[in-house]
């Protein structure tokens, strides 16, 4: 079956290149697959990441887009969890929009996964989330919030303070990175009285000027302020949890030294290992119920910073890694 597609491929640089093929050959239709007309899609950054990947080893142009919303148009003989017909992010409530589906189900699955999964937050702890207003962090102070946790956000732009400041519920301190009167750590021991957080979410708040770098646009680099591994790790109480995105974390000694002093712990988040492992499957399956549950009763609330055609993708993804946007970009089909 052949269908138009948004692929990825490496160019003569390295730099990734988009482009929007007409006529895309889609792999068969085996007895576990679904076929799913998709209506809208969300741009994330961890796409690219996993993309790359791929390519590197494959060296194919591959489609691009995982976080969908859509309807089934056909299924294979094993499958019976969905019909022709059903719309689907999981199975999705008639309530719930493609657009709003598709804006929030990658994020808040990685927000869940962070949260429930790896930081195991209680109620009556304290988080602090870095690039809150961004789609992932969104969610992340969503969940939290739910969960009875305590949220120290960061910003970095004025729009980002704005939106932060009107959440509700509100959040406990809006950490505006760009203002130096204070230092990071400072600003957490005063929200504790001295203890430090109970867990960070870094959210790829350390890897932003390496991702402009590779994408080969160095106009923004500098311009966002970043915290130091160092940062991170006094900001931590005793016992304290950093969740972090950075794949390739090296960390010097003494930061070491204090983390074992700290009893603190590191864990790496990739929210897509779910789908790596079989024997996960039944855990993935009630995050992505439970997600549908909570938008259908708008207990958790999607944040769309706009939507585009399929026909501006290519142009928004080049641009997307110096971007800055409150909440989700939206493909709407």
């Amino acid at each position: 079956m052949q269908t138009r597609a948004v692929v990825v491929k490496r160019g003569e640089s390295g730099h990734r290149i988009y482009e929007l093929k007409e006529s895309f050959e889609c792999p068969p239709l085996d007895e576990n697959s679904i076929a799913v007309k998709i209506k809208a899609c969300g741009l994330s950054l961890q796409d690219n990441k996993i993309l790359e990947e791929f390519n590197l080893i494959s060296k194919k142009e591959q489609p691009f887009g995982r976080e969908i919303s859509g309807i089934v148009t056909n299924v294979g003989s094993a499958v019976t969890r969905v019909s022709i017909g059903d719309e689907v992010a999981v199975r999705k409530p008639e309530k719930v929009d493609h657009i709003d589906a598709a804006g929030c189900v990658g994020d808040v699955v990685k927000a869940y996964t962070a949260l429930h999964y790896q930081a195991r937050v209680c109620g009556g702890e304290t988080l602090l989330i870095f690039n809150g207003a961004s789609s992932s962090g969104v969610m992340a102070i969503q969940l939290a919030h739910i969960w009875g946790a305590k949220v120290l956000a960061t910003a970095s732009s004025e729009e980002e303070v704005i939106y932060l400041q009107s959440l509700e519920p509100s959040i406990a301190n809006v950490i505006d990175l760009r203002n130096t009167k204070k230092s990071l750590v400072d600003l957490c021991m005063d929200e504790t009285g001295g203890l430090g957080v109970d867990c960070v979410i870094d959210n790829g708040a350390l890897r932003q000027d390496d991702e402009f770098k590779e994408q080969g646009d160095l106009s923004c680099m500098g311009k966002r302020s970043s915290p130091s591994k160092h940062d991170v790790i006094s900001c931590l109480a005793v016992a304290g949890r950093w969740i972090t995105s950075l794949q390739d974390l090296q960390l010097d000694p003494p930061d070491s030294q204090m983390l074992y002093l700290k009893g603190a712990s590191v864990s790496f988040l990739f929210e897509h290992s779910w789908v790596l492992s079989r024997g996960q499957q039944g855990r993935y399956l009630h995050i992505l119920t439970d997600i549908m549950d909570k938008l259908s009763t708008s207990v958790i609330r999607p944040v769309i910073h706009h939507t585009v055609s399929l026909e501006d993708v290519c142009d928004t993804l080049q641009h997307l890694f110096s971007q800055h946007n409150v909440g989700k970009i939206v493909v709407r089909m």
